[in-house]
């Protein structure tokens, strides 16, 4: 684990953590890696980073998880070599996702509903039944569609943007690799 954290000084640290983000050559020891709310920046990812992390999906046959946070950080990745990797389109109009005071709920979609990424239950019903139990949330990252190539697994129950309901959980093919937006 690499913990980037806005309000220190240094990287997180502690037993098993990393120091620095890892080279070239050592992140394709790597299977798949978790982008949470960081960006391009200071104490964040640098473009080389990004170069890096690109050529593990493509051609190392990587995972790549994108886990946006409401600091917004992730808005930076669109205009770096990870730009095309990324399963949706992010809204530049509200960098910092959507909270309410209110749950939201998912809705898996057709696609979702035949996926192992989703599959809780072994059974059809069973699995739906767990989905629909799930608590709700109360951010989600401002998405606003899948890209070509990508399938959506979940979307928001209710909220949706001019091409449709809000893509939460989409994953996509890059290259040899996989890339999962979990928003």
């Amino acid at each position: 684990c690499l913990l980037y954290h806005p309000d220190l000084e240094s990287v997180g640290g502690g037993r098993g953590y990393l120091d620095q983000f890892p080279t070239e050559k050592e992140l394709f020891e790597y299977d798949v890696v978790f982008l949470g709310d960081v960006g391009i920046g200071g104490k964040q990812l640098t473009p080389q980073d990004c170069v890096n992390l690109r050529q593990l999906v493509r051609s190392q046959a990587g995972g790549l998880v994108f886990l946006p946070g409401f600091r917004g950080f992730q808005n930076s990745l669109q205009t770096s070599e990870l730009e095309e990797l990324y399963p949706v389109v992010l809204d530049p109009a509200h960098p910092k996702g959507h909270g309410s005071s209110r749950p939201s709920r998912f809705a898996l979609t057709e696609a979702g509903r035949r996926s192992l990424l989703t599959r809780l239950e072994p059974d059809d019903s069973a699995n739906e039944t767990v989905w629909n139990a799930l608590p709700g949330f109360q951010w989600y990252a401002a998405a606003l569609r899948a890209k070509i190539g990508s399938q959506v697994l979940a979307t928001h129950d209710s909220d949706s943007s001019s091409s449709g309901r809000v893509p939460l959980i989409a994953t996509r093919t890059v290259g040899t690799g996989k890339v999962l937006f979990m928003g």
